[in-house]
């Protein structure tokens, strides 16, 4: 799994490179998942940067690098990498099986490990590889993308996030007073038919109640019994919650469980954790460094305050990315204060981060 391919959109024309939009694409609606799958991940070319800002110039609050660094590209973590692997491989065995139902994942771990930017690309190389494979298809979805709903008491409440994915009407009488939403899984199971949807995507699993998994997971067996999909379960605890909703227990001590692993389940796991100080740690850094699009950044400057980060931190991969994407952006704004425009321990000293900030 290369870098590239991680950033990659889908196959050769099939779809434009575009930079990061304005408006952040919604992932639960089609259009916003087509649009955040379709683009081609890249940093600002060093000709479209513009000028560093000066005392007399400041620097716009839509600046192409101001954009690009509050997110900045995905870096390759451990997780990331063999999770991405273990997702291809069996995605890969589950499209072309017709026999039995396919095996669906799972994606735990702590929070502020990476596990929807796990989640996500694991859609979006798939759909990519669809993409690739099959060609353009307007009336194709390979994927769908949806986060637990806030009711969860009957079909209708889980259908509902499954018809908004994909723009169907779910309301009664919409120009009546007396307007309600119908049971929408016949017409969501149908169009997922059509469509030859292939991968669900459901995060935020641990939102459901614990008086709410047994039919929850009864819904998503007979969806998936009626459409051939993998279904791949994401959040913290994720691992415990759908092996004790497949064998109709209740959870216990999900703290405790995260932690000690001890919980086993027949489906896939795939594991992101916080990641400790050394060579993958330095491999991280080095992908942030060498992604950052600052005027006076130094080349490996960042791979020098490796141990503070890793201190600043505790190495998990949302704390870095939060404190380096908020240092960059800083160093844009106030280069024409400070006539440095990169990331300094000074400024790193001065951003506020969580994770029990050990400054």
């Amino acid at each position: 799994m290369s870098r590239e391919k991680l950033i990659q959109a889908f196959g050769h024309g099939v779809a434009e490179t575009v930079t990061q939009p304005i408006d952040s694409p919604l992932l639960t609606t089609r259009e916003g998942w087509d649009l955040a799958a379709s683009r081609r991940l890249v940093a600002p070319k060093r000709a479209d940067w513009g000028p560093k800002a000066t005392k007399d110039t400041l620097v716009g609050p839509r600046d192409p690098r101001l954009i690009y660094h509050a997110e900045m590209l995905p870096v390759l973590t451990p997780a990331l990498w063999l999770g991405l692997l273990d997702a291809r491989r069996q995605l890969r065995k589950n499209r072309f099986r017709s026999i039995g139902r396919a095996t669906d994942m799972i994606i735990d771990g702590d929070r502020g490990t990476g596990k929807t930017t796990l989640l996500v690309q694991i859609g979006r190389g798939f759909q990519g590889l669809i993409e690739s494979d099959l060609g353009p298809d307007p009336n194709r979805i390979p994927v769908i993308y949806i986060t637990a709903p806030p009711e969860r008491e009957s079909n209708l409440d889980w259908s509902l996030p499954f018809a908004e994915f994909l723009g169907l009407n779910h309301t009664v009488n919409p120009d009546n007073r007396n307007r309600r939403t119908a049971d929408m899984t016949d017409p969501v199971a149908h169009v997922m038919r059509q469509a030859k949807t292939k991968l669900v995507l459901i995060d935020g699993i641990n939102r459901i109640q614990d008086n709410e998994i047994g039919a929850a997971f009864r819904y998503f067996e007979a969806l998936q019994d009626s459409t051939n999909t993998t279904f791949v379960f994401c959040g913290t605890g994720a691992r415990e919650i759908v092996h004790e909703a497949r064998n109709d227990k209740r959870r216990k001590n999900l703290p405790d469980a995260v932690k000690s692993k001890a919980a086993f389940s027949d489906l896939p796991v795939l594991w992101a954790g916080h990641i400790p100080y050394g060579a993958d740690w330095h491999s991280v850094v080095k992908g942030f460094d060498d992604d950052l699009c600052l005027h006076d950044h130094q080349p490996d400057s960042l791979l020098k305050l490796s141990r503070y980060l890793h201190k600043r931190t505790d190495g998990y991969i949302s704390a870095l990315s939060d404190l380096i994407c908020q240092a960059a952006q800083e160093a844009i704004e106030t280069a024409g204060k400070t006539g440095v425009e990169a990331i300094t321990k000074e400024l790193l000293d001065d951003i506020r981060i969580g994770r029990g900030d050990s400054r």
